[in-house]
């Protein structure tokens, strides 16, 4: 993607956080870079693997992020009118949050210098196999031999490229995680919701961005 379209869709969303910063509002924690802390345990359950979600998001930490996330990881966001903004596998995933495994184009995490990311719990819940079998061959929401853990809830992020110039992204979001044959959890489906809105005409009644919107201006 060219670097100049990247910037006219900072533009747009610096014109978004103008005027909406609060100075009286309690400063968040945002590391900077790759944490020098300890590396991030083993998602052997599917809180630590949450856990390791906002570890990888606040320190855009591309090793950690691709180590969360199933091989058949698989994510959709659509509008209110339920027409796709954006559906990507694993790879294109890694591109688009990490760049090119070449270097040749950057990824979310090298653009954005401040990355928070807050998930508030609204749901957990068991997908279990016997209630999900393949509808078809390859069916990828077909797991009759695994139960999957589902989070759902909402998700608050703040991206920056420097002061003032970034996006706010508030939307309701759904994890769904496997148990790999090795033991630990990884995250096998990733589903945006529509942002509220006026489904009638397909606007959003809020000025966010939404998450599938932005990764789909990168990719």
């Amino acid at each position: 993607m060219k670097r100049t379209s990247i910037c006219l869709f900072l533009a747009a969303g610096m014109l978004m956080l103008s005027g909406c910063s609060n100075p009286f509002a309690p400063k968040k924690h945002t590391p900077e870079g790759n944490g020098g802390g300890p590396p991030a345990p083993d998602a052997t359950t599917p809180e630590i693997l949450m856990d390791n979600l906002h570890r990888a998001m606040r320190e855009r930490d591309k090793d950690l992020y691709e180590s969360l996330l199933d091989p058949d990881f698989w994510f959709t966001e659509t509008d209110c009118q339920g027409d796709l903004i954006l559906a990507n596998g694993f790879e294109e995933e890694i591109a688009i949050m990490g760049g090119s495994r070449d270097e040749s184009q950057p990824g979310v995490f090298d653009i954005f210098r401040t990355f928070e990311f807050d998930f508030t719990l609204i749901r957990r819940s068991i997908e279990l196999g016997a209630d999900y079998p393949e509808a078809y061959e390859g069916d990828p929401d077909g797991h009759p031999d695994e139960d999957w853990e589902v989070f759902r809830g909402r998700v608050e992020m703040l991206l920056l490229e420097s002061s003032n110039e970034g996006f706010k992204v508030d939307q309701t979001m759904t994890y769904k995680l496997r148990l790999t044959d090795a033991g630990v959890w990884k995250i096998i489906r990733w589903i945006d919701d529509p942002l509220a809105g006026d489904c009638d005409t397909g606007k959003p009644v809020a000025d966010f961005t939404s998450w599938g919107g932005l990764k789909q201006s990168i990719r």
